[in-house]
C-alpha cells in the first residue's frame, strides 16, 4: 500500500511539480516540489520499514514516528504560499488539505500499521489533488 503511495506521488507528483514551475511563480512550484519529495520519501520509508528485517537506525525511526506531522506540515506550505501572493483559494483546495489533515492526526495515535497506512495514503492523496487544485489556481 505505502509502495502505491510512493509511485502516486512520484510519477503524477513530477508532472504536477513541472506544470507548476512552467505555470506559476517560483515559490509555488519549490512548494509543490517540497510537498511531493517529503511526501514519497516518507512512504518509501515506511514501505522499506516493513520489508526489512533489520532494524532502523534511530533517526529514520524517530522520522517514520513522525511522519503524519511532517507530511501535514509539508502540505500547508503551497496554501501559505497562496496566502502569501494574495491569490483566491478554492474552498474545495482547503477542505482536502483539512480532511488530509485529519486522517494523517488520525493516524498518529493508532497502533494497527495496517490502519494507520490507510489513513497515511488517504491523507495523502486528498492533499495531493488540494495541492494541484492550488498550483492551477496560481497558474492564473
Amino acid at each position: 500500500m505505502r509502495l502505491f503511495a510512493v509511485l502516486f506521488l512520484l510519477l503524477p507528483g513530477g508532472a504536477l511539480v513541472i506544470s507548476t514551475q512552467r505555470h506559476a511563480h517560483a515559490a509555488m512550484a519549490s512548494a509543490v516540489l517540497f510537498f511531493v519529495v517529503a511526501h514519497a520519501a516518507l512512504h518509501a520509508l515506511s514501505a522499506w520499514r516493513s520489508t526489512t528485517s533489520r532494524l532502523l537506525p534511530a533517526p529514520l525511526r524517530y522520522i517514520d514516528r513522525h511522519a503524519a506531522w511532517t507530511m501535514l506540515g509539508s502540505a500547508w506550505v503551497p496554501l501559505a504560499i497562496q496566502g502569501v501572493h494574495t491569490q483566491s483559494t478554492s474552498t474545495l483546495s482547503v477542505v482536502g488539505l483539512v480532511i488530509g489533515a485529519l486522517c494523517q492526526l488520525c493516524s498518529v495515535r493508532v497502533a494497527a500499521d495496517r490502519l494507520r497506512n490507510v489513513l497515511l495514503v488517504l491523507g495523502s492523496a486528498l492533499q495531493f489533488i488540494a495541492v494541484a487544485l492550488l498550483s492551477s489556481m496560481a497558474a492564473g
